[in-house]
């Protein structure tokens, strides 16, 4: 599949603009272990201060990479552990026999963020929510660009977010784990502009899951400005040409 990038916006380990992004993509900069969050002043204070660390990275990145689109663009958000804190404090809930919120509930779910942002930006397109393990960046815009060519949008925002799991969680992790949030106008291949190809096929069968998120092998190969990038994980190998 092929497709445009009009903007692109993310935001992990101190990294947090344009500049950051290629000087890291170019081994110049290396990520801070603890992500700073985002100020998010064009929210509310009222609004602001009900958000959690996760919502206010997947925003932050959401309506930078929006810009003037961010009421009309329709949304996918993705992500492969979601709102993860925030779930693990209602489990622990659960198991002390406490009452739950259901507020706090209502918001750790896959798509609470996204309907936040439709809230804010009074957003009324088609927003869908993916997960898929350790693919989920990857098959997150697989879906973005399915849509965009499928609905015959002029764009489609693709919003990932993850943090680092609680703590309880992370024997359980494979990959080097950091918070990020980072977000895509995609739109339709567009002749004299730089265009992209995804392509995936299954790996081989005793593959391994990666140590890199792909959100990371994906940022590199986009401010590096090379020409392919091969990203493997446990269940695919994911081509990414430019041209």
């Amino acid at each position: 599949m092929e497709f445009r990038i009009k903007k692109c916006a993310a935001w992990a380990g101190g990294l947090t603009n344009e500049n950051d992004w290629k000087a890291f993509a170019n081994d110049e900069k290396k990520l801070e272990q603890l992500t700073p969050l985002p100020l998010l002043k064009q929210i509310p204070a009222m609004q602001r201060r009900r958000l959690s660390p996760f919502a206010k990275l997947s925003l932050q990145c959401a309506l930078e990479a929006a810009g003037d689109e961010m009421g009309t663009v329709a949304t996918v958000f993705a992500s492969r552990h979601g709102d993860l804190h925030k779930t693990s404090q209602l489990i622990s809930n659960v198991a002390l026999n406490e009452e739950l919120s259901p507020t706090q509930f209502g918001l750790s779910v896959h798509n609470a963020v996204g309907g936040q942002f439709s809230i804010f930006a009074n957003n009324k397109a088609p927003l869908t929510a993916t997960s898929a393990g350790e693919d989920s960046f990857l098959m997150a815009l697989t879906d973005a660009v399915c849509k965009l060519n499928s609905n015959n949008y002029d764009s489609i925002l693709l919003v990932y977010t993850d943090e680092a799991v609680p703590e309880i969680y992370q024997q359980y992790v494979m990959q080097d784990e950091v918070s990020v949030g980072a977000a895509l106008l995609i739109e339709r291949p567009q002749l004299n502009e730089i265009n992209f190809q995804l392509t995936m096929k299954a790996s081989i069968k005793d593959a391994v899951e990666s140590k890199t998120m792909q959100v990371f092998d994906f940022l590199t190969f986009y401010y590096n400005e090379s020409p392919k990038k091969l990203i493997n994980s446990k269940r695919y190998t994911w081509t990414l040409t430019r041209q």
